[in-house]
């Protein structure tokens, strides 16, 4: 009888022994778990490398400065036209230049884009007219179809904007005034020669 028991005992023990080590095999699935968690950190980190497919938008566009750029396959001219930039001739410039003291120089037969923008305390425009002097002080039209601001008499007011696009055509000796009255005689204009000759746009002068 006592054998018995003690053949019982070895037996419970044996049992509890093998559960023991059936739970000791069960925490081996959730290091596996955590091996599968890396390639979802690689996945995560993918999208980065997206946005340097966007770098070459702007390849085929040439700066030649701060305000004019263009683009030669589409024969196409971005032109940034700021009244009063800076003190020069009292605020009566574009771009810093005053009394033809820079020239623009466009293809004949490109488009030009022009961005218009009032840095002074007083109203200005601009307007494309023929390189005839005096300058008239209320100039009326210009001699380039769509080669103006808005308000060309009234001017924008401060901080005031405006964007065109005209065909340079003819070719000829224009100016770019302010078409407030008053202004073009005072100085604020400058140089726009349509070329027949140019290959590309051009920007002298400040």
């Amino acid at each position: 009888m006592q054998g018995f028991r003690i053949a019982a005992v070895s037996a419970a023990l044996l049992v509890g022994t093998m559960a023991q080590a059936q739970g000791s095999g069960g925490v081996a699935a959730p290091k596996k778990h955590a091996h599968a968690a890396k390639p979802a950190a690689a996945t995560a980190a993918a999208p980065a490398a997206a946005p340097a497919s966007t770098s070459t938008a702007s390849d085929s566009s040439v700066k030649v400065n701060e305000f004019l750029s263009y683009d030669p396959a589409a024969k196409t001219v971005s032109l940034k036209l700021f009244a009063a930039h800076g003190s020069v001739n009292g605020g009566m410039n574009f771009n810093g230049a005053s009394n033809g003291g820079s020239t623009i120089t466009i293809p004949v037969g490109w488009s030009v884009s022009w961005n218009f923008t009032n840095e002074d305390a007083i109203p200005h425009s601009a307007i494309v007219l023929v390189n005839k002097m005096p300058l008239p002080a209320q100039p009326q039209e210009p001699a380039i179809p769509r080669a103006y601001t808005k308000d060309v008499t009234a001017g924008l007011p401060t901080n005031g904007t405006d964007q065109t696009t005209f065909k340079a055509s003819p070719a000829g000796q224009y100016v770019i005034a302010c078409g407030v009255p008053g202004h073009a005689p005072s100085g604020m204009w400058i140089h726009l020669d349509v070329s027949a000759d140019a290959k590309v746009p051009s920007y002298t002068g400040k």
